[in-house]
C-alpha cells in the first residue's frame, strides 16, 4: 500500500523549502511517497541532489507547465 502525501513549496523561498521538504522526507515511512511541487530549477536541483544521496529513496521529476513535479518514494 502506497500512502501518498502532497506539499506545495512554490511559493516559499529557499532555504526555508528546501528545509520543510527535508523534514517531510525524514517523517515518510516505507513505503511511502510523497508528491512535491517547485517552482525553480534551483530547488529541484537541490532537491533531487539530496534525495539521491538517501540509499532509501527514490526521486522523479516531472516538467509541468508552470511548475515541477518531483516524486519523492521510500522503498520498502
Amino acid at each position: 500500500m502506497s500512502i501518498e502525501r502532497n506539499i506545495d513549496l512554490r511559493n516559499m523561498d529557499w532555504p526555508i523549502n528546501i528545509l520543510n521538504c527535508k523534514k517531510e522526507v525524514d517523517q515518510m515511512k516505507k513505503g511511502e511517497q510523497m508528491i512535491v511541487l517547485v517552482k525553480e530549477i534551483d530547488v529541484v536541483t537541490n532537491l533531487v541532489a539530496l534525495i539521491e544521496q538517501l540509499p532509501d529513496h527514490s526521486i522523479k521529476k516531472q516538467k509541468e507547465k508552470t511548475h515541477y513535479k518531483l516524486v519523492i518514494a521510500k522503498q520498502l
